[in-house]
Order: structure tokens, then C-alpha cells, then sequence
């Protein structure tokens, strides 16, 4: 089953274009890599797909959904990592509770689950004293509230040392393997993905495909 879909997708700010025609297919229980330069359009990607911005051209799906109205209910299945936003003079356990009332999540020990998941749960002090992998699980942490069928993240690893890198790329997999969720990562780095990913995208060299994410080659874009 096709869980996200996008088909010849085009977006522009103002004169700049972003995104040209760019197709990709994410489907159920895999993880599905997307690699591509800082500022190739990424996380613009991500935004459309979480309606926080609007395309120009092309078709989005997500689930088969594809009206407004679908697409919004859809989107309830995705937890997603672009940023930290967190407080920092709160601890993981108090940021994580903020969050699960904002999301109108009632099952309270939702909290104390997706701490474990990461293994953050015995976490001490504010956040603002995390280290800087400790902040990325965290994140994820809050993604994974209310139990998503679908999970983005957005350069995950970015900026991590080499232990943190493999904490996070394990965490991936092991959510995936146990789960079977769906997961879409991002990264610049084609040779981290490579150790995650169970499928990539891949700019096919046609004409009159030029643009698309398709295929198990690594794509950059």
C-alpha cells in the first residue's frame, strides 16, 4: 500500500523554485531515504505533506486520501521531527506533557511509553542541559506521541557525534522492525542513510520524468 504520494509536485517562493516536478512514493513498513543537498528543498517536501505549506502544481496523496477534508484526517497518522521546540528549563518528562495536552492526547502514560521508546526515561535535568543527541531523541520522543503510523524526520542526525549518529540510526530501525511503521528520513549525507534506508529516491534520467523519486538508487536533489 502507498502511504504518501506525490506526483509532479512543483513549488515556488515568489521567482525561486523550489520544487519542479518532483514525484516520489513512500510505501507501507519501509523506510524511505531522501537524500539531497542543504536547501535542495527537503524539508519544503516535508511541509506539503504535513499541510504546513501549499504546492503550486501536481497531486498530493497521503493514504489514498487526496480532498482537503481527507488529506487533514490523514495527516492525523503522521508524527513528525522538523526542529526542537522545546522549553529548556523543562525536563524531558514536562516538555513531553505539554505537548501530549496540546495534541488532546488523554492516555496520560503515553508519555512514560514513547520515553522508553528512546530511552530517555531515567533522563536528568532541564533540556536546555541535554546533550545534543539527547535533544534529537527527544524530539523524536514527541513525534512518536499518540502512536503515528507514519513518521518524518527531518535530518535527524544532523550535527551528531559519531554515537549519537548510531544511537538515532538503531532507534530508526528498531521503530521500523518492531512497529512496521513507515518512516520517511531525510539527510545530505548519502552514506548515513545508507544504513538506515530500505528504499531510496532516485532522479530518473528521462525527459519527461525528470524530477521523479522513484526506484532503490540513491537520488540527490
Amino acid at each position: 500500500m502507498d502511504m504518501i504520494s506525490l506526483s509532479h509536485i512543483n513549488k515556488s517562493y515568489g521567482e525561486h523554485s523550489v520544487l519542479r516536478d518532483v514525484s516520489l512514493t513512500v510505501r507501507q513498513g519501509e523506510i524511505y531515504g531522501l537524500v539531497g543537498k542543504n536547501g535542495a528543498g527537503k524539508t519544503t517536501i516535508f511541509k506539503i505533506i504535513l499541510g504546513l505549506t501549499e504546492f503550486d502544481k501536481g497531486q498530493l496523496s497521503i493514504t489514498k486520501s487526496r480532498s482537503k477534508a481527507e488529506l487533514s484526517a490523514s495527516r492525523r497518522k503522521i508524527g513528525f521531527f522538523i526542529g526542537k521546540n522545546f522549553f529548556d528549563y523543562l525536563n524531558a518528562r514536562e516538555n513531553l506533557e505539554y505537548y501530549r495536552r496540546l495534541k488532546g492526547i488523554r492516555d496520560k502514560s503515553e508519555v512514560d511509553r514513547v520515553l522508553r521508546l528512546v530511552e530517555l526515561e531515567d533522563a536528568a535535568g532541564s533540556f536546555g542541559s541535554f546533550s545534543m543527541g539527547m535533544k534529537q531523541r527527544l524530539g523524536i520522543a514527541n513525534a512518536l506521541l499518540g502512536n503515528p503510523e507514519i513518521l518524518i524526520l527531518d535530518e535527524p542526525v544532523n550535527g551528531l557525534d559519531p554515537q549519537g549518529i548510531a544511537d538515532i540510526r538503531n532507534l530508526i530501525i528498531r521503530l521500523n522492525k518492531e512497529s512496521g511503521m513507515t518512516i520517511l528520513v531525510s539527510s545530505h549525507i548519502l552514506g548515513e542513510l545508507e544504513h538506515t534506508a530500505t528504499r531510496f529516491g532516485q532522479r530518473a534520467l528521462e525527459s519527461s520524468t525528470r524530477g521523479a523519486f522513484c526506484g532503490k538508487s540513491p537520488m540527490r536533489i
